[in-house]
């Protein structure tokens, strides 16, 4: 399937099973990863088709204005059908065109004011600026539900801070994907191809991830739980620290010689795994965390962990149903697509699409 043509909005709802979902994330790779546009693409494939359900959007950070406000690029704007609700700050509701209807203010605070939960009255540009705080995601969905129950809740995620749109938040991702992460079709397929394996991240087994979720509910504060001994009697242990950059010495001399699971809650980063792999007794264990967006590593070390018999594993299991191309660079600059559709497809198990540009 190449660039997607006006008038596969059916095509694309079905390859991506968007009728069934609740919720969805959309996760770019990079800065310019094609996440508006896709967004743009969702919008009008909903209205085009008849579905009867409306559109909830929100932002991790800040999407759909006229231009990048750190380079002055151009950027596509978001662009809605009336009927479908936003969840956006004051400041961002200022420069949207369509009419909004305001049904609630959030009480969240960004720099751009407080969140308020709209309606769009007529079709129009918007544009979204939401919570950064998982906690505070999941207050703006519940807001929205209380007005729309049957809503297909959707966050864009937003560059490096895409472990917010984790947390089984999501039913499912898209990942976008652009030739600013690399202009070498096989590189970019493999960057592609080892993003998607770190948030594919496999669950735990059932047993295991119930003790670990009664661990956690038992001790909600704290960063760093461990499970030591066998199934079915693992001894629980934890550790607080107020990050965990900086403190992986502490954490690495917590583990006892039977650890077996090694939970830790928070983004996982080269930084802290070296600090980790600095201690020897780091090894023989698997490593928790939330869900596969919490992952900021490097295959160099993905092969230490490997080294030490460390195995990751999460406890909420990602859905990504596609892999969106956008062959747009920033400066403008639009690349062949078809040699990087060709190896992703290669590489890659679940579908990658150039859907093409998509701003009213």
């Amino acid at each position: 399937m190449d660039a997607f043509a006006a008038g596969s909005s059916i095509d694309l709802l079905q390859l991506t099973g968007l009728e069934d979902l609740k919720s969805l994330a959309i996760i770019g790779l990079s800065k310019n990863a094609g996440k508006t546009t896709c967004l743009n693409h969702i919008a009008a494939a909903w209205q085009e088709s008849g579905q009867t359900r409306p559109l909830a959007l929100t932002s991790i950070g800040r999407d759909g204005e006229s231009e990048d406000v750190l380079s002055g690029y151009e950027k596509p704007r978001i662009y809605v059908p009336a009927g479908t609700l936003i969840a956006s700050a004051e400041g961002a509701l200022r420069h949207s065109d369509a009419l909004l209807e305001i049904l609630e203010l959030s009480g969240i605070r960004t720099a751009l004011g407080e969140v308020i939960v709209c309606r769009a009255l007529s079709d129009g540009y918007v544009e979204l600026a939401g919570p950064s705080v998982t906690d505070e995601i999941s207050n703006v969905e519940s807001l929205m539900r209380q007005h729309e129950p049957q809503c297909l809740f959707i966050n864009d995620g937003a560059l490096s801070r895409r472990s917010q749109a984790g947390s089984g938040m999501s039913e499912a991702v898209i990942l976008c994907v652009s030739g600013e992460t690399s202009t070498d079709p096989e590189i970019l397929a493999e960057v592609t191809n080892f993003a998607l394996n770190l948030l594919q991240t496999p669950t735990l087994p059932e047993a295991t991830a119930n003790i670990l979720a009664q661990a956690i509910n038992t001790h909600p504060k704290k960063r760093t739980i461990m499970l030591n001994g066998k199934l079915p009697n693992f001894s629980v242990s934890t550790l607080d620290t107020p990050l965990l950059v900086g403190y992986g010495k502490d954490i690495a001399n917590a583990l006892l010689p039977d650890t077996r699971f090694l939970y830790m809650r928070g983004a996982m980063t080269d930084q802290v795994l070296q600090e980790l792999l600095s201690e020897s007794n780091f090894a023989n264990l698997t490593l928790v965390v939330e869900d596969g967006t919490r992952l900021f590593i490097e295959p160099g070390i993905v092969k230490k962990l490997r080294d030490r018999k460390v195995d990751l594993a999460v406890r909420n299991l990602l859905d990504v149903r596609l892999v969106c191309l956008n062959p747009t660079r920033a400066d403008g600059q639009c690349l062949d697509a078809q040699p990087y559709l060709a190896e992703m497809r290669k590489k890659l198990q679940i579908p990658v699409v150039d859907l093409g540009p998509r701003n009213v």
